[in-house]
């Protein structure tokens, strides 16, 4: 028995260093697929040719309940010359039928919807996962929308007299994104000026940079005692 747990203790330690060593040379990979998924759903909700940066690479953070959850959220910021064109936000539809519904919603500066799409979400096949776009053109339908106030009636399904359609069968999914969309767009026109100003958090070197900048100015005496 000493010799058989011997063997299986090997065997595990093996084993573990094993996944180590791939998980370790595959990482890079995985991220590098990742950012290339990140880029073609943004230009699907944002046409390359509106922007000229790194929008992968530019972005900033977020948290507010109008997002659908409590956890931080991503904006990616599209620029054309430096001139902020629109701003890609994920964000949660928190109702869905079967739960989460993870969206990413890019809403231009006049304030209308640029595109929408669904990340992830475990909606009932054949009906509520007619959000996603492989399976129906629904989603495109918010594009060019304007949310002209928080409490704008035209932000529901049809049946709600909204200018929304439903799916047959499932209201619920239609629904909750529509809902998500909404808040996420009221909130982003509602606190842009601010947002815009917040620090890259997708650029390393731009948060280095914040950092040298502001360690200066904590050393001061006379600076912190201004401050007070």
């Amino acid at each position: 028995m000493s010799k058989n747990s011997k063997i299986l203790a090997a065997f595990a330690i093996s084993c573990t260093l094993v996944v180590g060593l791939v998980n370790e040379l595959t990482k890079e990979k995985i991220k590098a697929q990742e950012q290339l998924q990140l880029q073609k759903t943004l230009h699907s909700i944002i046409s390359p040719e509106r922007y000229n940066n790194d929008i992968t690479n530019d972005c900033i953070e977020m948290t507010s309940t109008y997002l659908g959850t409590s956890d931080t959220q991503k904006g990616y910021i599209a620029r054309l010359n430096n001139n902020v064109q629109a701003v890609a936000i994920t964000a949660i539809a928190p109702d869905g039928y079967n739960g989460n519904i993870e969206l990413i919603i890019a809403v231009n500066m006049d304030e209308s919807v640029s595109g929408v799409r669904v990340l992830k979400h475990q909606e009932t096949p054949g009906l509520g996962d007619k959000i996603e776009l492989r399976k129906s053109d629904w989603i495109t339908t918010f594009s060019d929308k304007k949310l002209l106030s928080q409490t704008d009636s035209r932000w529901a399904v049809a049946k709600e007299n909204g200018m929304f359609d439903q799916f047959t069968g499932a209201t619920i999914t239609p629904r909750a994104v529509i809902k998500a969309v909404k808040n996420a767009v009221h909130y982003f026109n509602s606190n842009k000026a601010n947002l815009l100003t917040q620090p890259n958090v997708c650029n390393s070197e731009a948060l280095d940079l914040i950092e040298d900048e502001i360690k200066p100015k904590q050393s001061t005496p006379t600076q912190e005692k201004e401050n007070d």
